[in-house]
């Protein structure tokens, strides 16, 4: 059975129906990739990293993640936090976010008493994945404790997979950002960033830029998320693209990468070729954004 540890933070969901009214659920980046490589991978054994508050949301978001089939053997729970929300905003299918995380529990993810049992259990797995909202919400100690262990893990043949996803509200400012970035993409091997957080980060960047950068800190597969544009991908010296069919109306783009990325990574952990596992996550993001939220229901995304 492949062993999959994906670290980051889970949020209260809320988003409006057509009636008007608010329901709520949980989402999150790292979570929603979590939820959809699992889909994709039923047979894995999926654990979510994170850490959770002591309250009544914090005891419904861990019963979700029971119903999700995800493991959370190295969740904490800290008495005096809650988790982080956000409202979904859409407008012609594409949204906006409203934040409310300053208390959030994740932010002392690696901080906890779980640490020291993953440092040694995740050299036990296939792959890890985390992205850059991960980083952004640490602490600098917390932030290095996991740098600690991924670069341990991938000396032992671990995996390490990483989306760049860049929230510009989540750093002090943007060489913060820089910093911590260019930190990450030097443990891992598998890169999954997309075109539009790669240029707000950067600015003018190119493609040929971002593999080049990429390979330079011994990334070996690289899948550029390019929005309307083809995928393009780098991997064992050739750069290719994958054409992608377009939507004419979306209802929520929402976990549309997200979804992409777990649907990308389960296929690639079944031995399936990068273009075939590119096909079948972007299938699996087409249908995500068809729905209301990030994490559709059970079965509409076979």
């Amino acid at each position: 059975m492949k062993r999959v540890a994906v670290i980051g933070e889970c949020m209260v969901e809320l988003y409006q129906n057509k009636k008007g009214l608010y329901k709520q659920t949980f989402g999150g980046d790292t979570f929603n990739c979590s939820v959809y490589l699992k889909r994709t991978l039923k047979k894995a054994h999926v654990e979510y990293i994170s850490v959770l508050g002591g309250d009544e949301l914090s005891n419904k978001m861990l019963e979700f993640f029971k119903n999700q089939d995800i493991y959370t053997t190295y969740v904490d729970r800290l008495n005096n936090r809650n988790p982080g929300l956000y409202i979904i905003n859409t407008k012609d299918g594409e949204r906006t976010f409203s934040y409310w995380r300053g208390e959030a529990a994740a932010k002392d993810l690696f901080l906890t008493k779980s640490v020291e049992k993953i440092e040694k259990d995740l050299l036990n797995y296939e792959l890890i994945y985390f992205s850059a909202i991960t980083l952004a919400i640490m602490s600098e100690e917390g932030r290095l404790k996991l740098f600690k262990i991924i670069k341990k893990a991938r000396a032992a043949g671990v995996k390490i997979a990483f989306d760049s996803n860049y929230r510009p509200r989540l750093y002090k400012d943007r060489d913060e950002a820089i910093r911590i970035y260019e930190q990450a993409i030097n443990y891992c091997d598998i890169f999954l960033p997309s075109i539009d957080d790669e240029r707000e980060l950067w600015g003018n960047i190119s493609i040929e830029d971002i593999i080049n950068k990429s390979k330079k800190a011994g990334i070996s597969e690289i899948v550029i998320k390019c929005g309307k544009e083809d995928i393009v991908y780098h991997y064992e010296n050739i750069t290719s693209k994958v054409k992608t069919k377009q939507l004419d109306k979306i209802v929520d783009s929402t976990s549309a990468g997200d979804s992409f990325n777990g649907g990308y990574l389960a296929s690639r952990l079944k031995g399936k070729t990068i273009e075939k596992s590119i096909k079948k996550a972007s299938k699996l993001a087409s249908k995500v954004i068809m729905y209301q939220g990030a994490i559709i229901p059970k079965d509409e995304d076979e």
